[in-house]
Formats: C-alpha cells, sequence, structure tokens
C-alpha cells in the first residue's frame, strides 16, 4: 500500500533537513577552532537527518505499516536519529554548555540537556512523518469501504432483480396457460408479445436505472398480456404527463405495482375491477400512483417481496430522496411511488 506520494516525499525531506540544518541547528562559529570545520559540519549534520530518517521510513513501508502500535518503534527511531546528531556533536567539539575553556567540567546534567537540543528537531520529523502516515490511512480506508459499500449495492441490486424477473416470468407464463386451453392461436399470439416483454425485460435489467418511458412500454405489454387472461374483468386507464417520460425510476418497478393492484384487486372480485395508472412532476419530484378499487386487509399491508425489493431498490438508488406507499384513499387503494431528483 503506497502511504506517500515519492516526489512529495523527497520534496519534503530536502525542504525541512535543509531549513534544520542550516537554520535550526546551524552553531556558532566561534565553537569551531577552524573555520573550514562549519560547513563539513552542517553537511554531515544534513545528511544524518535525510539518510536516517529515510531509512526510518522504508522499514515502517515494508515492516512497521500493518502493526497496531508504532509508537515504541517510533521512540527507537528519535533515540537513534537523535544519537546520531549528539554523536556528530560531540566529535566535532560542539559544546553549548560548560565549555572546558571556563574551566568547569561537564556534568551528567550538561550532557542530558546537550542530548535533547540535538533530539528536538527529530522528534518534529516524527511527530509530521506519523501525522501523514496516519491521515493517508485514514483516507485510504474511506476510499477502501467507499468501494465495499457500492460493490455491495451492485450485489444486492443484482440479486433483487434476479428475485424479480423469475416472479415476473412465472405470472406470465400463468396467464398464456389460461389461453392454451380455450384459443390456441391467441395463445401464440401471446407468446410471441412475451417473448418481446422478456427482451425488453431482460435488457432492463442490466441496468441500476432506466428511463420511465421504457418502463411504462414494458408495462402496457404486461396489461396486455394480463387482459387475454382476465378478458373484461381488467379495466385500466392511464393519465401520464409528458414531462416524466425522461426520469430514471429502477427497472420493474411501474410493473410491480401493477402486478400488485391486479393481483389483489382485479383477482380478488369476481367482476374483477378498474386500474388506473397515473405519473406527473411537480417541481424535480416524480409521483407514480396506481390505482385499484379494494380495502387495504391485514394482508394487503404486510409488504410481500416484491413490495420489499423495490423498497430496498429505492433507497440503495435514491437513500431517502424515495419513497413507497401503500394508501387507503376512500374505497380505493393506491400503490405510489414517490421519488425526489432535486
Amino acid at each position: 500500500m503506497k502511504l506517500l506520494d515519492s516526489r512529495v516525499y523527497w520534496i519534503g525531506q530536502f525542504s525541512w533537513w535543509t531549513f534544520t540544518t542550516f537554520v535550526l541547528r546551524q552553531p556558532n562559529s566561534k565553537y569551531f577552532e577552524q573555520g573550514y570545520n562549519l560547513p563539513i559540519y552542517l553537511v554531515i549534520s544534513f545528511f544524518i537527518g535525510l539518510v536516517l530518517t529515510h531509512i526510518y521510513k522504508e522499514i515502517f513501508n515494508k515492516k512497521l505499516a500493518v502493526k497496531r502500535n508504532v509508537i515504541p518503534y517510533a521512540l527507537l527511531g528519535i533515540v537513534i536519529v537523535g544519537g546520531a546528531f549528539y554523536l556528530q556533536d560531540f566529535a566535532f567539539g560542539f559544546q553549548r554548555y560548560r565549555k572546558p575553556s571556563m574551566g568547569l567540567p561537564l556534568e551528567l546534567y550538561d550532557y542530558l540537556q546537550f542530548y535533547v537540543e540535538s533530539v528536538r528537531y527529530v522528534i518534529i520529523w516524527f511527530l509530521f512523518f506519523h501525522l501523514i502516515i496516519m491521515e493517508r490511512v485514514s483516507h485510504q480506508k474511506e476510499i477502501q469501504l467507499s468501494k465495499a459499500e457500492t460493490l455491495l449495492k451492485i450485489a444486492e441490486l443484482e440479486n433483487l432483480k434476479n428475485q424479480l424477473n423469475p416472479h415476473f416470468l412465472f405470472n406470465a407464463i400463468n396467464s398464456i396457460k389460461a389461453l392454451t386451453l380455450t384459443d390456441p392461436a391467441l395463445a401464440r399470439h401471446a407468446l410471441t408479445e412475451l417473448s418481446d416483454l422478456l427482451r425488453t425485460s431482460l435488457s432492463m435489467g442490466n441496468h441500476q436505472l432506466v428511463s420511465f418511458e421504457e418502463e411504462l412500454k414494458l408495462v402496457k405489454d404486461y396489461l396486455f398480456l394480463e387482459k387475454l387472461r382476465y378478458e373484461e374483468r381488467l379495466r385500466y386507464q392511464f393519465m401520464i404527463e409528458r414531462a416524466t417520460m425522461g426520469c430514471k425510476v429502477p427497472p420493474m418497478s411501474l410493473q410491480l405495482l401493477v402486478e400488485n393492484a391486479i393481483k389483489h384487486g382485479v383477482g380478488k372480485t369476481k367482476n374483477g375491477g378498474d386500474i388506473m395508472i397515473q405519473a406527473r412532476m411537480s417541481e424535480k419530484v416524480l409521483m407514480i400512483r396506481v390505482t385499484n378499487a379494494g380495502t387495504l386487509s391485514l394482508e394487503n399491508k404486510r409488504i410481500g417481496v416484491g413490495m420489499k425489493n423495490l423498497q430496498r431498490r429505492l433507497s440503495i438508488n435514491f437513500q431517502e430522496k424515495a419513497e413507497l406507499q401503500l394508501l387507503q384513499e376512500e374505497d380505493k387503494v393506491v400503490s405510489q411511488v414517490v421519488i425526489h431528483y432535486s
């Protein structure tokens, strides 16, 4: 897992250690008996910081990135890099405290204070390095989580659509089976219509969303087949605003509402009934209503598998901006889908 961009990393490395060496760590030249020792001291100081912190970064990427607690390793790195600066300062005779020329020997406290002076700039590097790593790891986890959620939604949608297609096919075949005994010629014609219908539904099944115009065409073909089965018991009409045609909806959504109205409305009564299919668009809100005569019983109020699937697909595609409702309006049952596109 690549946590840092190589180009950005090296720009940061050179910039930090140049600033640290020539601004923060640069001693006064009076500490050097030979003036030419100062440039040598600065060059060595620069490469100690650059090389040792880079080694730590490489070890971190290969060995430590997978560990949960890296604090002990970071502290060890600080001690080692800070110790290298301390040894360099000691070797060059660079003393900030109690110089021998003053006739005062160095005490333990002086050595500790001298070490702190050498290590403090190293601590800043390690702090920034691990803060950047934490931010990059957090960002990559968010990306991975987002990808996982997307894949899960795609898999769930495919599973839901696979449940819809066989259910729809079962009902369509039953409609044709009823005709084979009474009107074989009409049954053959119905098979042709079913073939076109299945071709359309399979094509739509490859998409998470389709235009309402495509959905409406499929429903008209479906109603043609159901009309052959129910004959005069099934009466339907459309009230569709043209502005709704380009709206995106889950495939088989309107068909499911119509199928539900036939099953629980027309199919439950001897004389059949009327189905009203409406769609209108107002202020970027699509409202699809399928109305049939009847009463919402306890059985009807329980949302079946097909309607649960539709509810879930609406939630996946539109989150809280879409809802499926079952309503009782006087002596009518209304199945309603509302989608907010704003």
